[in-house]
Order: C-alpha cells, then sequence, then structure tokens
C-alpha cells in the first residue's frame, strides 16, 4: 500500500529521541515506522507536494488543509486532534472547520471516544487510540521497589486557546497534593509553562516543586520519566483518550493519577471522574499502598499499547478505503467502519 501522511507544516517531524513538543508530529512519525514495519511504503509530503494519483491513501491530520484538499479534488482521511473543537462549543469557527473537513473525509478518526458523540452531525468519525513506542519509552527500575520513596511526575503544556493562565493540565491539584503528601514533584513541558507560573507565583513556593519548561527532547524525558515513580494527569479536557504523555507513562510502568474518557481500561491508572486536589491525593495514597502490585501488571500489559497495535487496526480500515468503491454514501461506510470498530473491542 502506498501512503501518504500530509506534513500539518507548524513543527519539524524529528527521528525518534530528538524531538521535543509537537503530539501531531510525532504521531505521524510513529505512522510511519509502524506501516513501514508491516511492508508499506509511506511518505510525508506537504499538501502541495502531493499527487493524488501516486498514493492509495492520503491521512490529513489538519483541518484547514483537509478544506483544501476538497477544494483540489484530493480524496483524504481526516484525524481530529484538536481539544479547541470541545473547549469553543459547536457555534465555534474551529468546531465548524473540524465538522466540514469530516464531512469531506472518505471517513475521520478521532482519538478520544466521547467525541463521536460530540460530533453528532458526521456519521463517518471513529475511534482510533493513540499508541507508544514501547521500545523507546522502557522502564528502568534505579531502586528496589518496596519502601521506595515516591517522585510525582506531570508532564505538559499547560494553558487552552492562547490562555496561559488556564489550568487545563491540573498543575495546582498536582502540586497541592504533592505538597499535602509532602512528596517531590516535577512538571516538564514546553517554554510556555514559564507564563503559566508567572500567573500562579503562588505555586512556587513549594519547596520540593522541581520545573523543567525548557521543552526537553524524547532522550532526556525518557531519563525523567525513569527517575519518577508516580504519573499525574488531573486533566479537565484532552482530544486524546489516552494521550500520549500517558501513554509514555505506561510504557516507562509509571502508575498514573489522572483523567481518562474511554472504555478500554488502562492498567495501573486511577482514574478520579471528579477533578480535585481530594482526590488527586485519594488516588496518589491509593497508588502508593499497591505500587508494588501494580508495577508487575504493567510490565505484563505495556506491549499492548504499542503504535504497530494501533497502526494493524488502521491499515484494515485503509484497505477498506482501496476495496471500497462507492465513497459517495456515506451510511455504506458507516456500517463498514462500525463492523471494523466493534471488532475491535
Amino acid at each position: 500500500m502506498r501512503i501518504c501522511q500530509v506534513q500539518p507544516g507548524i513543527l519539524e517531524i524529528k527521528p525518534i529521541g530528538q524531538m521535543g513538543w509537537g503530539a501531531v508530529e510525532k504521531i505521524i512519525r510513529e505512522y510511519k515506522s509502524s506501516f513501514e514495519k508491516l511492508g508499506h511504503e509511506v511518505v510525508i509530503k506537504y499538501l502541495n507536494e502531493v499527487n493524488q494519483d501516486e498514493y492509495d491513501i492520503i491521512h490529513i491530520h489538519m483541518a484547514n488543509l483537509c478544506i483544501e484538499a476538497k477544494n483540489k479534488g484530493i480524496p483524504y482521511i481526516f484525524s481530529l486532534h484538536d481539544h479547541h473543537t470541545e473547549y469553543n462549543g459547536k457555534d465555534s469557527f474551529i468546531f465548524k472547520q473540524n465538522l466540514e473537513a469530516m464531512k469531506g473525509s472518505i471517513f475521520s478518526i478521532t482519538h478520544a471516544e466521547h467525541l463521536i458523540k460530540y460530533f453528532n452531525d458526521v456519521d463517518k468519525l471513529f475511534y482510533v487510540s493513540h499508541g507508544v513506542n514501547t521500545d523507546f519509552f522502557t522502564p528502568k527500575f534505579k531502586h528496589p521497589l518496596i519502601n521506595k520513596e515516591h517522585k510525582l511526575l506531570m508532564v505538559a503544556n499547560n494553558g487552552i486557546a492562547g490562555n496561559q493562565g488556564i489550568d487545563r493540565k491540573g498543575f495546582r491539584y498536582g502540586i497541592e497534593s504533592a505538597k499535602e503528601l509532602d512528596l517531590e514533584i516535577t512538571i516538564v513541558g514546553a517554554e510556555a509553562n514559564k507564563e503559566f507560573f508567572s500567573i500562579h507565583k503562588d505555586l512556587l513556593e513549594y519547596n520540593k516543586l522541581t520545573i523543567i519548561d525548557s521543552n526537553p527532547t524524547e532522550n532526556e524525558l525518557l531519563e525523567i520519566f525513569q527517575d519518577h515513580t508516580i504519573f499525574l494527569h488531573p486533566s479537565f479536557i484532552e482530544a486524546g483518550h489516552p494521550n500520549l504523555t500517558l501513554l509514555e507513562a505506561c510504557s516507562c510502568c509509571l502508575p498514573i493519577v489522572g483523567t481518562y474518557k474511554g472504555s478500554n481500561e488502562i492498567v495501573g491508572m486511577s482514574v478520579i471522574n471528579e477533578i480535585s486536589s481530594e482526590n488527586v491525593i485519594k488516588g496518589i495514597k491509593e497508588i502508593i499502598k499497591q505500587y508494588d502490585i501494580l508495577i508487575p501488571f504493567m510490565i505484563q500489559y505495556r506491549l499492548q499499547y504499542d503504535w504497530i497495535n494501533v497502526c494493524k487496526e488502521l491499515i484494515k480500515m485503509y484497505e477498506n478505503v482501496i476495496n471500497f468503491q462507492n465513497f459517495v454514501n456515506s451510511e455504506d461506510i458507516k456500517k463498514k467502519y462500525v463492523e471494523i470498530y466493534n471488532k475491535k473491542l
């Protein structure tokens, strides 16, 4: 199969280990790597370089590029990655733009199951999970598990809709929980986090808080994961359930306390349904109590999150596009992919 993944045009797609922030770019890179392992030809190109006759599948990850492709008569598959579609509401430009991209697609993908119901004006949106490179994000237990001193970790770029002061990722809950339990906590992310902490200066008063806002590479991030014991993710909105950092923590065998809207259980995760410092504290206590029981289970299940498993399912969807000639009838497409989706559950 000849597959073209369309470059979003925002950040450079770097090799594994070298990349810093850029979730969509990381997803495209991992798709390419896994598809090639499965024996397919994959290129990453800007839309203006794409000749549709050269590819069996053209997969686009930005709504504006989808609309441009439709105007050019290029058939495409669309992946939704933008949490602003939910945050800004159905009357917003960003929601309407993404809806238009979906309606013009052969079929579309969301990485959060609840967004299928949210986009109820389109009948060809399907769920495909995110994955993780389990060969790279590996556990490294430097100390005995029993009586281990716990260190909390959060990895996120905070803020939303251009407002860096909004605590989308729950930094306050994490720091307040660490303070209550007298635990070390590290918060890692992009330079934009500097603005968050300049607004919320009171959080800096906790003397066991370490902030890394230098946009570390994946090589650096791996060492940080391996040096901590519990991952916190009390985020109030995500376009990925699970999102990438949560799966990276899973692959490194860090038990997790956080929010998650998904039907598939995340092994080693204590899910909080209502975000509060009290619930994060409760979750951390539960994790610590079960820690030495959870780790062997996380080791056993970590490979199920690998990108290769995600891409095997996606290849089935791609193949049905190639074999399915009637792209006009969206109801037929819906039936076809509902069948695929149900087989995955």
